[in-house]
């Protein structure tokens, strides 16, 4: 069984190392899910990736995040220069970069990362299929669930023991991208879970889960064949990552009959981390302790208070002398009234008695008798890592001459995956000009007695949940040979057979159009005898991605609620785009989460997160709890409409577009007003334009 350490810096570097890990994963400079994490160079990538050999230690390079069109050629590039320093596999969520590797890189071994959602055994089948060797397993599954998946599992399985969870699925947040722009699905979350929000009359930490840790059950993982297990945190400490490392060292080394004291001592190393409280997520049934809405968490260990500010320095008072500071701790300073922290390694200070002064920056957003924790206690054989990282860049500076990774003659020749697939040509682009089509998804079944019946202008989709799933034979027959069934983008292990029966018999029926949300969803069906369009949560943010997706049977591709317009032209400039709807009114659904029980979701959230700064409006975030199949969802209060851009949209060769009905109640009046705006192309009044207009970073 593999240990695999999370790498954010050089010093993280060393430290997985010398604590025993067998594999590191670290960041694609430039494309990876931690684009805050320590910048780290090809350079210095050639460099590891040498040392690690020597060591007979596996490098994996993260390449998790999701891809704008413009940006495949220097990902191409970037892979070109990695490539010949024989890295062991790149973790990849994007599906066009994926094939790209596949074509022109085969030599690299491809892992899924856990950003492409996979949550059922289907999701496995499919990617190894199509060429991945090792899947990395979504982080909120139970025990029961990875038996199930691991026990015919054709490809290697990774799953997570340790580290920060997110709220949200994996891979299906939108949260941060929805408050900024920023998106996680494309390594620049800025947490809005971990900040303040308020639910009536509670206001707090009320989306910020525990950290993960699965130090009791590594015997059980041990036993049901899983691969690797791997460590969250490349945006943590090289303490952080030494302790960790070792703690589990000790735990998957240890014989079964010798387990519960290597448990003992594994548990006094990690009781050191001083990151959140731990939990056990729903691996062995629900922790209903999972959140601890009261503290911020993450603090670290409380050792004193702000005693003093001045202009450019701080005075911290310490309790007592166990509190002391020293050179290469690392403290974070709280302001829980204005919900901000930040944290600093100490370097240079000056110190009377029980108090330390520091230089320091940002002291505007501080008050005399705010708290200070220490989050890391510099460790003694950790002192020399310096002089260690010093020595490697020498040692390999002197085994290759000059020092520089010389960039190379990128071949175009990937750029064959999409020519000609969609045969653009100015007629086509014309036609679409004159006529547009548009789709209506809804789950509610009333809607059937409200809605005109679909023609050619007019589609009607709808969304399955495990709610509406039995209903479907109330569905009038006239609207079966001409409805789209659309899926959701998580279906656990357990509600496969529920799911499939219910295809199956629809399919029986005539029904041939379904819109594919997740890699799972493609074990359901017989290209033969099904059109199949992939969703928004199928994300598609580049050409190349749909090219690969036609080659599996997909037919329409959906463009995803937080994607841009100069990204959706781009992506669509090859002929795409009478491929292509676009959703341009609705209520998304911003965070799809497994953590919340329907008796734990509130009426009515409220952020009280100060959005100023990032959101285009100036108004308090408001949030509407839905509870989905099981899950828990968030979305916006202010629905999205962008109805207004269909001219420029109409310009790129796009004529599907959507109005997304599922989170609103039948309403005939309201309705009359939708079409009415779609048709004079106006916005609809007290809505949101998420990112078509700001953009999407």
């Amino acid at each position: 069984m593999e240990l695999l350490a999370p790498v954010g810096s050089k010093e993280a570097f060393v430290s997985a190392i010398r604590a025993g890990a067998n594999a590191l994963y670290v960041g694609m400079p430039g494309f990876n899910a931690r684009m805050s994490a320590s910048s780290l160079s090809v350079y210095d990538l050639s460099v590891m990736l040498a040392f690690a050999k020597e060591k007979g230690v596996k490098v994996y390079i993260a390449l998790n995040t999701l891809i704008k069109h413009e940006e495949i050629a220097e990902v191409v590039k970037s892979i070109a220069r990695i490539e010949p320093l024989m890295p062991d596999g790149f973790i990849v969520q994007d599906l066009g970069v994926a094939s790209i590797i596949k074509n022109y890189f085969p030599q690299i071994n491809m892992h899924a990362s856990t950003q492409m959602a996979v949550h059922n055994s289907m999701g496995v089948d499919f990617l190894a299929g199509h060429g991945f060797k090792r899947v990395v397993l979504a982080r909120e599954l139970s025990f029961s669930e990875l038996k199930l998946i691991a026990k015919n599992s054709t490809v290697e399985l990774e799953v997570f023991v340790h580290g920060a969870l997110c709220f949200c699925i994996s891979g299906q947040c939108l949260f941060s991208s929805f408050i900024g722009g920023l998106s996680a699905n494309r390594g620049r979350c800025t947490q809005p879970c971990r900040r303040l929000w308020k639910s009536g009359t509670q206001t707090g930490y009320l989306f910020s889960p525990k950290d993960l840790e699965l130090a009791s059950y590594i015997g059980k993982l041990k036993e049901i064949g899983i691969s690797s297990l791997k460590i969250e945190g490349r945006m943590r400490s090289s303490e952080y990552v030494y302790k960790t490392v070792k703690a589990y060292r000790i735990l998957i080394d240890a014989p079964k009959s010798g387990f519960e004291d290597a448990l003992k001592e594994a548990k006094s190393i990690l009781l050191e981390d001083t990151a959140r409280e731990k939990t056990t997520c729903l691996f062995s049934g629900r922790d209903t302790n999972i959140f601890a809405p009261k503290d911020a968490q993450c603090m670290g260990n409380l050792i004193g208070k702000i005693n003093n500010i001045s202009q450019n320095g701080l005075e911290i008072k310490v309790d007592s002398e166990k509190c002391l500071i020293n050179a290469g701790d690392r403290l974070r300073v709280a302001n829980p009234q204005k919900d901000t922290t930040i944290a600093f390694s100490v370097k240079e200070f000056t110190q009377d008695g029980l108090r330390y002064t520091f230089e320091f920056r940002d002291t505007a957003e501080f008050s005399v008798g705010n708290p200070v924790y220490k989050t890391i206690d510099v460790m003694c054989d950790q002192k020399d890592l310096e002089k260690e990282i010093n020595g490697l860049y020498a040692s390999y500076a002197q085994k290759n001459t000059g020092g520089k990774i010389k960039d190379s003659e990128i071949s175009q020749k990937y750029t064959s995956l999409i020519s000609n697939v969609w045969k653009e040509n100015k007629a086509a682009i014309a036609e679409t000009a004159k006529e547009q089509t548009l789709w209506v998804r809804f789950a509610n079944l009333e809607w059937f007695d409200i809605l005109p019946a679909a023609n050619k202008n007019l589609k009607h989709a709808f969304y399955l949940t495990k709610e509406n799933l039995h209903g479907c034979e109330k569905i009038p027959g006239k609207f079966l040979s001409n409805i789209t069934f659309e899926l959701p983008p998580f279906i656990a292990q357990r509600d496969i057979p529920v799911f499939k029966e219910k295809i199956d018999a629809l399919v029986a029926l005539g029904v041939t159009s379904w819109v594919l949300n997740n890699v799972s969803h493609f074990g359901f069906f017989k290209v033969s005898e099904c059109t199949l369009s992939a969703g928004q949560f199928l994300y598609t943010w580049n050409a190349y991605t749909a090219a690969f997706l036609s080659t599996v049977g997909v037919k329409n591709i959906t463009a995803s609620w937080e994607d841009d317009f100069l990204n959706i032209r781009k992506m669509c400039a090859p002929g795409l785009g009478k491929n292509t709807v676009v959703y341009i009114y609705g209520h998304a659904p911003i965070v799809r989460s497994r953590m919340l029980e329907k008796e734990n979701i509130g009426q009515e959230v409220i952020s009280s997160y100060n959005a100023s700064q990032e959101m285009e409006s100036k108004t308090i975030v408001e949030l509407l709890p839905i509870y989905e199949s099981g899950l828990a969802l968030l979305i916006p209060k202010k629905p999205i409409s962008f109805l207004n851009a269909q001219r420029k949209l109409i310009e790129c060769g796009i004529n599907n577009f959507g109005v997304d009905l599922t989170y609103i109640a039948p309403n005939k009046k309201f309705l009359d007003e939708l079409f009415n705006a779609y048709k004079t192309q106006e916005n609809m009044p007290d809505t949101m334009r998420f990112n078509i207009k700001r953009g999407v970073m």
